[in-house]
């Protein structure tokens, strides 16, 4: 056993100096684009296209590259400054675009105070909760299941063609892969996942920032973004997203900076207030609800419902162009992945099953975790009601959520015909279908028949409709009144109080960190934002922002390394304990350049952390490809013993079958018993139920002379008596 090295100072600094410099290099060439292209967009608008362009930048080099197999930084990096050199040299900033800028009534100090402290107390719940990932390492379920998987498959391949199989219930390899490869990025650049602790705060500060955008235009940016707040804040996003790799947040972000720039460019003169022409502004728009879909497939009822808007909204004889322009940027933006899917199985979403009568070219799938009812299903059902989904909204959204929904629909359903505009009023229609859209999401409901479980923890996929729902609510005329806008922030604030977890700010152990995280990136720079005339006077006109930027990169660079280093020195120390994981993932974390093999869906389930800490050892389950991109599992002895010749494994994992409805009973998995005896296994961690051998030569068929395969020898089967 190889163990990985620890990191060095030197090292860890040069590596944040590549990754630093392309940041730049595309932020720059982001910003040349929007002053030629979008010049009057300036202020918090004009970042947020900045934004967008960067990202999509960035996922289209990424994906480029990667179709190249070349998804590497020394292909990554100069291609970045080139674009930057290129934007430079070829766009020049032009003048002001005269009515298509939106405009920018005056605000008074009060909505700014409120949103400075709207955004203090968000980054500072999230900083709480993301502590606990730099002390114990990544451990949120999904991302050690499959999204830091695919990442990690993206840095050892350098490639985004492949299909990186994690185990074989679910299909989630056919997921789009856009915040994974976000992920893969820092990856690329570091060989370690340190910065993925930190990329869902970009996120965050994307979601924030379009939400004040929304309001902007018609003055009143503080009530949507607190509007924001409320669903950011609440408990089914802020206890999975912060510090982890979940993409939920890159989401709901991507759908707010989509309807950000829309209204935006809805409420510029040019057109007549909510309507739009093929622009600049609605190919950014585009690219951004793109890379939404690109990122969760539950983003495609959002984005086929604002795509409505916009064709509603578009002005009369530039419908067509309008489309062109709408959808050729969203296919920049997200329709690789689905490409990639088309190509393998001859369906660009292989979940989907079936529409109606019509079945859908797929997959085999042997094996099920748990079925996937929707929350229409169980519509009528009120024991299902008491028992699930009353308690599952208020852990998921706190006890005022029939609050919660009843602003979000009867907001949007009020804007239908109340709204600023036609493209407000599309909008507000389409929040409501995308509201309804996620009763009929599969695993809304998910669990066995008359136990959905997974209700709460899925609630995650109504956000995006929600939030989209939320923050258009204060764009109804009746709150240009003092006193309802007044009502409306009461009412909001108490959602974002009673819906997050505000007591995390004093009783978790993180809450130190959050409370630090919270004062240097919003309190200071908000802080000097607001007094910036009076720093300026103060200090012979220099620019307080500059320097308080330069403040901040110093600090983060200061403080980033020790920890790093507290964050390696911890990481995977004691992982599950109760499932048998602490003793596999430790040995696992100091394993380097290892093919390590996989048996039992506990382990697939939760693979990460057998890459190793320098994410260099080759992760494989251990199964049998099927058409159309499938992968089953191995029903058999003999077929289970060359399967594992085959893979020229170094190392051999064997686990249980994870149990969905009930964790803490795992099911027996046959693999270990199919095992038995052979002398090329030597144990390396163990006993227990999840165990570790070094594989020293090809294992023997003979082994498997007299073993019978089980009734139960693939939990789940649909049907055990047709098992070869």
């Amino acid at each position: 056993m190889s163990t990985a090295a620890s990191i060095s100072p030197v090292p860890f600094y040069l590596d944040l100096a590549q990754v630093g410099l392309l940041v730049v290099a595309l932020g720059f060439a982001a910003y040349r684009f929007r002053a030629r292209f979008l010049p009057g967009w300036t202020g918090a608008p004009g970042r947020l296209v900045e934004v967008v362009t960067g990202f999509g930048t960035l996922i289209l080099l990424a994906e480029l590259t990667g179709l190249l197999g070349l998804f590497r930084p020394w292909v990554l990096l100069p291609a970045a400054l080139l674009i930057a050199l290129l934007a430079w040299l070829r766009l020049s900033p032009a003048g002001e675009s005269g009515g298509s800028v939106p405009p920018v009534p005056p605000l008074g100090r009060l909505p700014e105070v409120i949103a400075l402290i709207v955004a203090a107390v968000v980054t500072a719940e999230w900083g709480t909760f993301a502590s606990y990932s730099l002390d114990h390492g990544i451990t949120n379920f999904d991302s050690v299941w499959y999204h830091l998987p695919f990442a990690a498959d993206m840095f050892q391949s350098g490639s985004v063609t492949g299909f990186h199989h994690t185990e074989t219930v679910f299909i989630n390899w056919f997921y789009p892969q856009n915040a994974e490869i976000i992920q893969a990025v820092g990856i690329v650049f570091t060989g370690n996942d340190f910065l993925s602790v930190f990329i869902n705060f970009s996120w965050l500060a994307v979601a924030l920032l379009a939400g004040w955008c929304i309001g902007r235009p018609y003055g009143r940016p503080h009530l949507t973004l607190l509007a924001a707040a409320v669903l950011l804040v609440a408990h089914t996003m802020l206890v999975r997203e912060p510090g982890t790799a979940k993409n939920d947040i890159a989401a709901v972000a991507l759908v707010l900076s989509t309807v950000a720039v829309l209204i935006n460019r809805g409420a510029a003169a040019r057109d007549g207030v909510g309507r739009i022409s093929p622009g600049w502004a609605v190919a950014v728009a585009g690219l951004a609800i793109g890379m939404a879909a690109g990122t969760k497939v539950t983003a495609l009822a959002p984005a086929m419902l604002i795509s409505f808007a916009v064709l509603v909204a578009a002005r009369r004889g530039t419908r067509l162009l309008t489309a062109a322009v709408w959808f050729g940027a969203g296919f920049l933006g997200g329709a690789w992945w689905y490409i990639r899917n088309l190509a393998a199985t001859g369906n660009p979403i292989p979940q989907v099953e079936s529409i109606g009568p019509l079945a859908l070219p797929g997959p085999e799938r042997l094996q099920t975790g748990r079925p996937d009812f929707n929350v229409f299903h169980y519509i009528t059902d009120f024991d299902i009601w008491n028992e699930y989904f009353f308690p599952g909204l208020e852990r998921g959204f706190g006890v005022l959520w029939p609050l919660l929904l009843f602003v979000a629909v009867a907001g949007a359903a009020a804007l239908v015909f109340r709204g600023p505009g036609r493209l407000t009023r599309a909008h507000g229609a389409a929040a409501l279908v995308a509201i309804s859209a996620y009763l009929v999401t599969p695993l809304g409901a998910a669990g066995p028949e008359g136990a959905p479980s997974a209700f709460a923890i899925n609630l995650r996929f109504l956000v995006p409709a929600l939030v989209m729902a939320a923050v258009l609510v204060p764009l109804l005329p009746v709150f240009t009144k003092r006193w309802a806008a007044t009502a409306l922030i009461l009412v909001l604030v108490a959602l974002l109080l009673t819906g997050g977890r505000t007591e995390a700010l004093y009783s978790l152990a993180g809450w130190r960190f959050g409370l630090v995280v919270a004062i240097l990136f919003v309190g200071l720079p908000g802080t000097v934002w607001l007094f910036r005339f009076r720093i300026s006077e103060a200090v012979g006109g220099r620019s307080p922002l500059a320097w308080t930027g330069l403040a901040l990169i110093a600090v983060s660079l200061l403080v980033a390394f020790p920890l790093a280093r507290s964050y390696f020195d911890n990481r995977y120390a004691d992982f599950e304990p109760e499932y048998g994981l602490a003793a596999p993932y430790r040995w696992a974390n100091d394993t380097s350049d290892s093919k390590i093999g996989l048996a039992g869906t506990t382990a697939g389930f939760r693979q990460y952390g057998f890459f190793g800490e320098d994410l260099s050892n080759e992760v494989t389950y251990i199964g049998r490809e099927t058409p159309k991109g499938g992968f089953n599992a191995i029903p058999d002895c003999s077929g289970f013993r060359r399967a594992v010749n085959d893979a020229r494994l170094d190392y051999l994992v064997t686990s249980p079958f994870l149990n969905f409805d009930d964790p803490g009973k795992p099911i027996r998995s046959p693999e270990r018993r199919w095992l038995r005896g052979d002398p090329a296994l030597s144990p390396v961690v163990g006993p227990g139920p999840v165990e570790v051998w070094r594989v020293d030569g090809p294992l023997s068929l003979r082994g498997c002379h007299g073993v019978k395969p089980e009734k139960e020898f693939i939990p789940g089967l649909a049907d055990p008596d047709r098992m070869p």
